[in-house]
């Protein structure tokens, strides 16, 4: 079987043709984290030509990574045998073999023979979901030795929900059959779990089949455990009800302080093991304290990092304990508290990056007063901890990056330190004395992890120890290696736990983040990064609405970087919900990307002196203003206040429209025709949506006035835009500098006889032409014209186009827009656009494509089409019909 009849083999069931491509790529774009419809856009892809499967081949890799499902493996092998990559389509088919159950389809037995015989091997041997063996060919086979822990392994969650034990489970391996679980007790009874419906998709696990179950705790002697065949228990046992009968403390509530400061002890490194080699091989080649380690494996289904374990404790490098059977995160620790007991310890996940001098950094300030019981440094993902972004989710840096950071907070904090509610169990310095008075973890309450450190921190709290965290250290943290697909499921019921256990808990927690203690923290080591480098800088005020702006913006700040010069970026911090939010909005600080200096953000009205002595720090000596919408008005005065040169670049016409794009406020806007000053005021004067500010007309002209007449330069990407501005603007004369090369040669095509496929590229809003756009898809249907209208983008209201007949891709990315153009197969680009515009990206977009583009007789898009000759232009406010007669009759 050739790769291409296995691919067509392989999609039976996935009908439809472009359109059906279309509407994949669509949602995609519409739920870009849904690997349901990733898969099967990659399916569909796999037929096509070589820029198809590619864009497959990414997208199946990216799947298989992330999900490690078999249909994933199958399309990534797939794909690399089409793309003649003979030994990348072996290594995705052996992890299918190894890791997966495989069936006796016979489209897939051809495919697997034929990728195994290319790849020299004699064959290719699996297992299916009995464990009975699937192979073709002799010698040696790919796919041998099958991973059987791997294979047989059973993913779970249980729960106590009154007087039942309820969760889900499934075999990753074959997860459409229910899989073999045993409950069992601890006066021997055991016997096999009935399942019942099958669970809605979980989003931390959307590829994942779960079969729910329900079993009455009625007969059953405590604890209880859940586990697959292999004896490995689920997510949550065992189960112990008596947990139930605790009587709760207020989480609050504070025991006597300790006042004696015990004498320090050597301090034991202890790392629970479950899965993930490279993670693990990285933590334990990061540590350099001079510290006993103790290991402890939590019966690893990962058969390489169990022999990678054994060997390196047989070189010495760690002490070894390992369970017979999994009994997770929480029992493991005690495994290593008890072998480690007199002793401090240092808790350790083994997906961490410990820097030289952390672990000391954290012991020396355990002992710093008499009342700690843990410390834990801030890492890019410890919760309430986390930095930059305190909300979590920051990229891991590799290990030159983590002794950096850890550099950078020993620098920015010290050896300064902050009172936490609960220390946080990636990586938790733990006193002796405290766990001497406490004792260990609870897993009888807590089962595999996630809210055993809070339990024990609350009961530290509680005999007068408090927690903190280490300002000036900082540990890698990569996070959730071991959790797997009950991961959510757990920290759910883990939190409600708590919660029974500590009344006022969460509001405890969510106090604290709401304090932000830690704001000054990570904006010194915001600023410290940001001033890491000599040369000098130039500002860039802009908003954070994207766009024309924002890409304008990104190339000039290119530009300077080329030049050796230092761009910073000072933009908006765009809410989550802009329409109720009053204006104005905090500025942020960066070097081009907000995530990298999150905390350096303003408030211009109160904080305008520490942004004035910052940016002089950073040397900035030249400012360019790009737009100022969403700032505070202070920002304005930045430059006269550095006393430093400022341009102004012109992108709308916000310096003397209060509503920016010279629109009426009419339904359907249009374009104003620019009169004089009593027409402006009329017009703004029942509706003001645009710049924000309090300002009449006279006020906005009398303000851009002076702001022109004491710029540097005034810069117009158009000599239309200039045009404009120096009308309103008696006396100033911009500066015309395009933002593109209309010069550079480009290929256009005609259109093809026949249906018309009409584009339109960007996101549509009232300005862009939304609903002329609209107007024109009825007219067409209404009149049965030979005419398809494409949005390459979104709009304001895709459902509303989508009900007119226009297809709206949905929204995409820069580097996204020639593909996504020639996916929708066009005959030419229209541009409706209603007001006159400064430049007009879409423009050369279209031009890029080889499309002809249709525009109305205005702004910079006429001008430029005029002067290329790359498309017609229209006269504004010509009706629907001429206008779709024009679309259908021109460049024939």
């Amino acid at each position: 079987m050739t790769p291409d009849s296995a691919a067509a083999a392989w999609l039976r069931g996935l009908e439809g043709g472009p359109d059906a491509l279309a509407w994949l790529s669509r949602a995609a774009r519409l739920a870009p984290n849904d690997p349901r419809i990733a898969l099967d856009l990659a399916r569909f892809r796999l037929p096509g030509g070589p820029e198809a499967v590619r864009l497959a081949e990414a997208a199946f890799a990216r799947i298989a990574s992330t999900h490690d499902t078999a249909q994933a493996w199958v399309g990534l092998a797939m794909a690399r045998e089409r793309l003649s990559d003979r030994a990348g389509a072996a290594a995705a088919l052996e992890h299918l073999l190894k890791r997966h159950c495989v069936t006796a389809d016979r489209a897939f037995l051809m495919l697997a023979e034929h990728v195994a015989r290319n790849a020299g091997y004699g064959g290719f041997c699996g297992l299916d979901e009995s464990g009975q063996r699937i192979s073709r060919g002799e010698g040696r086979l790919l796919g041998e030795p099958a991973e059987l822990a791997v294979l047989n392994r059973v993913e779970g969650l249980a729960g106590i929900t009154g007087k039942s034990i309820t969760g889900w489970a499934s075999r990753p391996a074959a997860p459409a059959q229910p899989p073999a679980l045993f409950i069992q007790d601890s006066a021997g009874l055991r016997r096999a779990v009935k399942f019942g419906a099958i669970l809605p998709a979980d989003d931390d696990a959307p590829l994942l089949i779960r079969h729910a179950f329900k079993i009455p705790l009625r007969g059953l002697t405590p604890p209880i455990s859940l586990c697959g065949a292999d004896g490995a228990q689920i997510m949550g046992s065992p189960l112990d009800p008596a947990y139930l009968s605790i009587p709760p403390i207020q989480a609050a509530l504070r025991g006597p302080p300790v006042t004696a400061l015990p004498a320090p002890r050597p301090f034991v490194i202890v790392i629970p093991v479950y899965r993930g080699l490279a993670e693990t091989q990285a933590c334990l080649a990061s540590l350099t304290a001079d510290a006993r380690i103790i290991v402890v494996d939590d019966a690893t289904p990962e058969p390489a990092l169990a022999a990678w374990l054994d060997a390196q404790a047989a070189a010495g490098n760690f002490q070894l304990l390992r369970h017979a059977g999994n009994q997770g995160f929480a029992a493991a620790v005690n495994t290593g508290l008890k072998a480690a007991q007199g002793c401090d310890v240092l808790l350790l996940n083994s997906d961490t990056l410990v820097p030289p001098g952390a672990a000391e950094a954290l012991r020396e300030a355990a002992y710093g007063h008499p009342d700690i019981a843990s410390v834990t440094p801030l890492s890019n993902e410890a919760t309430i901890l986390s930095y930059p972004d305190r909300r979590g989710g920051n990229p891991m840096p590799d290990r030159a990056g983590t002794i950096r950071l850890n550099k950078l907070a020993g620098r920015a904090n010290g050896m300064t330190t902050l009172e936490i509610p609960t220390g946080i169990g990636f990586c938790m310095y733990m006193r002796h004395d405290a766990l001497a008075a406490m004792g260990g973890f609870r897993p009888e309450i807590f089962g595999q992890g996630y809210g055993e450190e809070n339990d024990w921190c609350l009961r530290a709290r509680h005999l007068g120890y408090r927690h903190l965290a280490a300002l000036g250290v900082y540990v890698a943290h990569r996070g959730g290696v071991s959790f797997g697909a009950a991961a959510r499921g757990l920290i759910a019921r883990n939190l409600a736990i708590l919660n029974r256990l500590y009344p006022g808990y969460h509001e405890m927690v969510m106090g604290f983040i709401a304090a932000d203690s830690l704001r000054t923290a990570r904006a010194e080591m915001d600023m410290r990064r940001l001033g890491a480098g000599r040369k000098e800088a130039v500002l860039l005020i802009a908003h954070s609405h994207g766009g024309g702006v924002a890409r304008q913006v990104a190339a000039q700040m290119e530009a300077l970087r080329a030049q050796g010069m230092r761009p910073l970026l000072l933009d908006t911090h765009f809410p989550d919900d802009p329409d109720n939010t009053p204006y104005p909005w905090p500025a942020r600080l960066s070097e081009g990307d907000p995530r990298e200096t999150p905390n350096l953000v303003f408030n211009l009205g109160t904080q305008k002196r520490p942004l004035l002595t910052l940016l002089r720090r950073l040397r900035v000596t030249k400012i360019v203003l790009h737009h100022t919408l969403g700032h505070d008005p202070a920002v304005r005065g930045l430059a006269a206040a550095l006393c430093v040169p400022q341009d102004i670049v012109v992108h709308d016409y916000a310096s003397f429209c209060p509503r920016v794009n010279l629109l009426t406020p009419t339904t359907p806007p249009r374009y104003c025709g620019e009169p004089a000053l009593a027409g402006c005021i009329a017009c703004c004067a029942t509706e003001r949506d645009g710049i924000f500010e309090d300002l009449s007309v006279p006020e906005l002209l009398a303000r851009s006035t002076r702001e022109f007449q004491t710029a540097a330069a005034v810069i117009a990407p158009s000599a239309d835009a200039a045009r404009r501005i120096a009308r309103h603007f008696p006396g100033i004369t911009p500066r015309v500098t395009p933002w593109e090369d209309d010069t550079a040669p480009v290929q256009l095509r005609r259109p093809a006889p026949g249906r018309r496929r009409i584009l339109t590229i960007g996101g549509i809003g009232a300005s862009k032409g939304f609903d002329l756009l609209e107007s024109c898809a009825r007219d067409a249907a209404q009149r049965s014209l030979a005419l398809d209208f494409i949005v390459a983008g979104g709009s304001a209201d895709d459902a509303r186009l989508m009900e007119a007949g226009i297809f709206v891709t949905g929204h995409y990315g820069e580097t996204e827009t020639q593909a996504l153009i020639a996916q929708c197969r066009p005959s030419l680009a229209f541009l409706p656009s209603i007001w006159p515009e400064t430049w007009c990206f879409a423009l050369s977009e279209a031009a890029r494509a080889g499309l002809y583009t249709v525009a109305f007789d205005l702004g910079a898009q006429a001008e430029r089409i005029k002067a290329t000759n790359r498309g017609i232009t229209l006269p504004l406010g010509l009706p629907v019909a001429r206008i779709n007669d024009a679309l259908l009759a021109c460049f024939k």
